[in-house]
């Protein structure tokens, strides 16, 4: 009796089709002029997908599934085209094909949902709507962009989408440490962050705008953003406290993705490691506080922002990255007989997120104590605040005091916070 009541999945998938297809006709719905394609069409053309995927393949056979697929894409182009038309007999000076793509892929989603592909459909969709919605913002972005902006853009496109994919996987070196494409998903990292820096502090003014990029790049990458915030403190003087002070907002977001990763894994491991987290987090928001009540604020900064990217900054720091990864790699073949705790400090030097999966990882397989997995989360903060005092000690010595000392005090006031609570607890 209850597989009566069971829902068919064709069912849900034509719901979800028409769904997917009507959330795009309502941003079409939105347009001032006539609508060609709107909420019900789309919605329609989506939700046939399903039922042409089903229909096609009910035999088994490849070429009648073809056959229904290729059926309904030609229908859906040809609704495509005829929006064209249409578009072009009322309005010759503007067609526009907008429209049309949207349709078209409208029934590309359609098929993807009847091949329980919910995931991609939904992202796409999402990601489409967004592309529709900013219509007027993007082209007003496009037309102020400068000949050297569009060309940047272009460089990053190529080395996101065709070179990343291109690079081996595989490590290229006898010790296993080097990846290329690591390497360059955090030259990536850094030409993203200067990108976030450039529109902050055009939108919001120099201080607020380095403000902002230090708290949202610290949770990516707070390597890359040290790398970032240092260098533009060194194009101006004015620009060091609120270099000094985003950073510190960059360490506090990465403290609280380190021990939010660790507990979202392990649960059991908050109640140690919440006490040195919070004096962590404590101290870095005291250090941020005096930095930036005792310095000067500016509302733009002498710095060159002819283009959001500097890909020889970015070089360089990669370059510092590969130092860092060799040496954390030689510390990991010393600290084999040396013990966890030394192996959990040289691999946060490169990657203190890595140690805190890790630790959850061996803590929730019973290797090792509640205790000893915070230390770990504990240790590869203090080892990523020393790869960024580092870095910021190589780049601009003038952040050495409302940076550089601040993060050696958080990492020092982090680690003897642990050790209370671990020899409390003994």
């Amino acid at each position: 009796m209850h597989e009566l009541f069971e829902v068919p999945t064709l069912l849900v998938q034509v719901v979800i089709a028409i769904a997917t297809g009507g959330l795009i006709g309502l941003e079409r719905e939105r347009l001032p002029e006539r609508k060609y394609a709107g909420l019900r069409t789309l919605a329609l053309l989506c939700g046939a997908g399903p039922i042409v995927v089903y229909v096609g393949g009910i035999d088994g056979s490849a070429a009648v599934l073809g056959l229904f697929l290729g059926m309904y894409l030609g229908l859906t182009a040809a609704v495509a085209l005829s929006v064209v038309l249409i578009r072009y007999s009322l309005d010759e000076t503007d067609i526009g094909f907008t429209t049309s793509v949207t349709v078209f892929l409208v029934g590309l989603l359609g098929v993807l949902i009847g091949y329980e592909r919910y995931f991609e459909s939904t992202s796409v969709v999402i990601i489409a709507v967004l592309v529709l919605a900013e219509r007027d913002r993007l082209h007003r972005y496009v037309d102020s962009l400068s000949d050297q902006e569009l060309l940047d853009t272009l460089k990053l496109g190529a080395l996101v989408f065709i070179l990343y994919p291109i690079l081996p996987s595989e490590p290229i070196d006898p010790y296993d440490a080097v990846v290329l494409q690591d390497v360059l998903l955090f030259v990536i990292f850094v030409l993203l962050i200067q990108f976030a820096a450039y529109l902050s502090m055009a939108q919001l003014g120099g201080s607020r705008g380095l403000a902002v990029t230090g708290l949202l790049s610290g949770g990516a990458n707070s390597f890359a953003a040290a790398g970032v915030l240092a260098r533009l403190a060194n194009q101006s003087r004015e620009a060091v406290t609120a270099a000094s002070f985003a950073l510190l907002l960059a360490t506090l977001t990465m403290i609280l993705r380190n021990v939010g990763i660790a507990v979202a894994l392990a649960v059991p491991i908050l109640w140690v490691v919440s006490v040195p987290a919070a004096v962590m987090v404590g101290v870095t928001l005291a250090a941020a506080g005096l930095v930036w009540w005792q310095g000067e604020t500016h509302e733009e900064f002498d710095i060159d922002l002819e283009s959001p990217f500097s890909f020889r900054a970015a070089a360089k720091f990669s370059v510092a990255y590969l130092a860092i990864l060799l040496v954390s790699v030689g510390g990991e073949e010393v600290a084999g007989d040396v013990g966890l705790y030394a192996t959990a400090f040289t691999g946060g030097l490169i990657s203190s997120a890595a140690v805190s999966v890790t630790a959850a990882t061996v803590f929730n397989n019973g290797s090792i104590a509640a205790e000893a997995a915070a230390g770990m989360v504990v240790l590869g903060i203090t080892a990523s605040l020393t790869s960024k005092i580092a870095l910021v000690e190589w780049i601009n010595d003038e952040m050495r005091y409302n940076a550089a000392i601040p993060m050696a005090v958080i990492g020092l006031a982090g680690l003897a916070a642990f050790l209370l609570v671990v020899t409390t607890a003994v």
